[in-house]
């Protein structure tokens, strides 16, 4: 039985959906980014998911799965790495905050876990203030890297190495 501290983990089968219909989605947020810095981030998470804390000062970094507010939903191709890159590509390609549904993801350092404030202060984190967070998952080197080489188009490559190609006006399509 679930109490306010433990929330239901309940599984239940979604109805069928034919392909191509939209099937409504329902995400609740665990918490809120409520500071930001350059530095570091501040999220603060829901009284009745503060136990789900436990343990997360033992790893050093975290994927934060946040949802972007701010975001375009009807972007479909932007120019990569704010519009320095010159060609259009699809927002699937790359890592732009504009995309239907932003769902957006960032790998952050631990700086501190309080799970009994429910604050967890990171480094890293780029959603804004305000941002709600959708979930958290602790970084597991050799299950978070893919199996095989692993490639990518040349313009990440440029940007990686800090060769920026010339920039072009306007990144959104």
């Amino acid at each position: 039985m679930s109490s306010p501290d433990t929330p239901s983990c309940a599984h239940t089968s979604p109805p069928r959906h034919p392909p191509g219909d939209d099937v409504p989605l329902r995400l609740t947020p665990i918490g809120w980014v409520v500071e930001r810095t350059d530095e570091e981030g501040l999220v603060k998470v829901r009284e009745r998911y503060r136990k789900c804390l436990e343990g997360l000062e033992g790893f050093s970094h975290v994927w934060i799965l946040w949802w972007g507010h701010e975001a375009d939903r009807t972007v479909t191709r932007v120019r990569p790495v704010h519009g320095e890159v010159p060609e259009l590509v699809g927002v699937f390609a790359c890592r732009s905050p504009d995309r239907p549904n932003p769902v957006l993801l960032t790998l952050c350092r631990i700086l501190e876990v309080r799970p009994n404030s429910g604050e967890l202060r990171v480094s890293g984190l780029d959603a804004r203030a305000g941002s709600p967070v959708v979930d958290m998952k602790p970084y597991l080197p050799g299950y978070d890297e893919p199996d095989g080489e692993v490639s990518v188009p040349e313009w990440v490559e440029m940007v990686k190495r800090g060769h920026r190609p010339p920039r072009t006006r306007g990144h959104r399509r």
